[in-house]
């Protein structure tokens, strides 16, 4: 019975497909038809125009009163059928074929002029007849005809040839469409009753109300359809036949293997891998069938396991091509390149970024300190000087004197910490040394500062120096605020290889895992990882140690 219903279904869907085909093919010859007959009437009407303008213009350059196309009343042309529109009549080409005693084609062709008057000039246009006469490619039944406002004929009817056909009425669906000017095809009834193949369109010309239509009986385009389907039915029967003859011997051997290998198949199309392939059936075919469908499923499961590993980021993971023509195990290996790489350049630009942002700061540190020391301490000097030579009492000099000198002193430490003079002149170790001793001075903690670094032949780029400076003045500043400690013990020793520091306090101690990520931490963190160095901070109750490695570059 499936076979019987698939053989039926095909056949069906392929009489269906073909009739389909054959109606577009059929619209669309109809369709090129109509378009040639109209292109060559309006070009033939667009002649005449021309012609008659023409010869409109030598009468109205000499006396067109005189011209014997000259009427103040056009209607006088026309006859009960047909009259011209009241009021102004626009220059243009006018039906008048419903005045035609034989129903021969009739245009009027009027030029309206600035007195009131009118050219006209009456005539027939056979030529538009014979245009429509050429039936090449319309077979038995087809014709091209024309039809005007009022939906009746306009041309001779291919099946009443002795009709007038003015006073044949054609009020079908593409007569009604194409007076509305729509350019279409379909399939309907035409004046006759019958059903037709049709194209239409407007014929576009001024001020004349045609439509255009190329038909063709549906019966005798469906001819071939017929004989078709016949052959359809011929065929259907013996595949039927055959099929039924073959299918209780085949069913066994081929139709259960395959219908498992569909639903495996299937089940894999959904996404399920977790399938049991290990199938032996007589067909040896069949059996290499199954050996190839457990070869495929764990080539997928593979490159399954592989992309997992990928999307989690492993990019340490590895994936063994099951051969040369392995395109997904490639597109991801390529995939896995891509992302090593785009993850190198990610750290490389996040690194070139940090130090861009790192050597901007300290560059407008730098000029903020050479602001404060070369700007306002010569003023505020100059300030001091002033006072002590100001006729003032003695008392309120002092005082004077007092908020100036701790002004300086203040300028001088905002500089200092802006950018120490000694980090520019002499490096990280004086300049770190005399910060110490500013603290020892201001503090009551015991800070021991021992300094192994080559002052006079360093390796040490400037960029290290102030890296090294804002890491212990971090420590220092962080250990003042919140450790309360009473000890310091701060090392700087320089290698040939690297620089390392040391740095330990006996404070109260942090949680280093949850610290804030927007704290001093995380600065000091960032500044070594600009030199590809090593940090190490560890934390407890009993207090802090910090260390620090920077390779340097030979």
């Amino acid at each position: 019975m499936l076979i019987i219903l698939t053989v039926s279904v095909l056949s069906v869907f392929f009489y269906m497909q073909f009739q389909k085909a054959l109606n577009e093919r059929v619209l669309l010859h109809l369709a090129s038809i109509k378009n040639l007959k109209c292109v060559q009437i309006e070009h033939y009407l667009d002649m005449e125009w021309q012609g008659f303008m023409e010869r409109t213009e030598e009468a109205r350059d000499s006396d067109y009163k005189d011209s014997k196309l000259y009427t103040e009343h056009p209607n006088d042309l026309t006859c009960e059928a047909y009259r011209f529109p009241k009021g102004p009549i626009k220059s243009g080409v006018y039906d008048m074929t419903p005045c035609d005693e034989e129903g021969k084609i009739r245009l009027a062709f009027l030029r309206n002029l600035e007195n009131g008057g009118y050219l006209v000039e009456v005539k027939r246009m056979d030529r538009i007849q014979e245009i429509l006469l050429e039936r090449t490619g319309m077979g038995n039944s087809g014709e091209t005809y024309l039809v005007g406002g009022d939906s009746s004929l306009r041309s001779v009817s291919r099946f009443f040839p002795v009709e007038i056909p003015s006073r044949i009425l054609a009020h079908t669906q593409g007569v009604i469409k194409s007076l509305a000017g729509k350019d279409s095809t379909g399939m309907f009834m035409d004046y006759r009753g019958v059903k037709v193949f049709s194209a239409y369109q407007k014929i576009h010309v001024p001020q004349l109300k045609w439509g255009i239509l190329s038909e063709i009986d549906v019966s005798e385009v469906n001819k071939p359809l017929q004989e078709m389907r016949n052959n359809l039915l011929v065929i259907t029967l013996l595949v039927l036949f055959m099929s039924i003859s073959l299918s209780v011997f085949l069913t066994d051997i081929f139709s259960k293997p395959l219908m498992k290998m569909r639903n495996l198949l299937h089940s894999m199309a959904v996404g399920n891998y977790n399938i049991d392939t290990n199938e032996s059936y007589p067909a040896r075919e069949i059996t290499q069938m199954f050996t190839a469908l457990a070869e495929l499923k764990r080539s997928i499961n593979g490159a399954i396991l592989f992309s997992h590993e990928l999307g989690r980021m492993n990019l340490e993971a590895t994936h063994e091509l099951s051969g040369k023509n392995d395109v997904l195990g490639k597109s991801l290996i390529v995939m896995q390149q891509r992302l090593n790489e785009f993850k190198k350049k990610e750290a490389q630009n996040r690194l070139l970024s940090k130090q861009s942002l790192i050597t901007g700061q300290e560059n407008e540190r730098k000029r903020l300190s050479r602001e404060l020391h070369d700007g306002l301490g010569p003023l505020l000097t100059t300030l001091k000087m002033s006072v002590q030579s100001a006729h003032l009492d003695d008392d309120e000099k002092m005082k004077l004197k007092r908020m100036v000198d701790d002004t300086i002193q203040e300028i001088r430490r905002m500089s200092y910490n802006l950018m120490p003079h000694a980090l520019i002149d002499f490096g990280v170790g004086m300049a770190l040394g005399n910060f110490v001793e500013m603290i020892r001075r201001s503090s009551q903690l015991d800070i021991q500062y021992e300094n192994s670094t080559d002052e006079e032949d360093s390796d040490l780029s400037p960029e290290v120096h102030i890296c090294i400076f804002r890491v212990c003045q971090e420590l220092l500043n962080n250990t003042l605020k919140h450790a309360e400690a009473k000890k310091i013990r701060l090392s700087l020793t320089e290698f040939e290889d690297k620089l390392s520091l040391y740095y330990y306090d006996d404070g109260k101690g942090f949680e280093v895992d949850e610290s804030n990520p927007g704290s001093g931490l995380r600065n000091i963190r960032e500044r070594i990882e600009v030199f590809n160095g090593y940090c190490s901070i560890q934390s407890s109750e009993e207090g802090t140690v910090v260390e620090v490695e920077i390779p340097i570059k030979p």
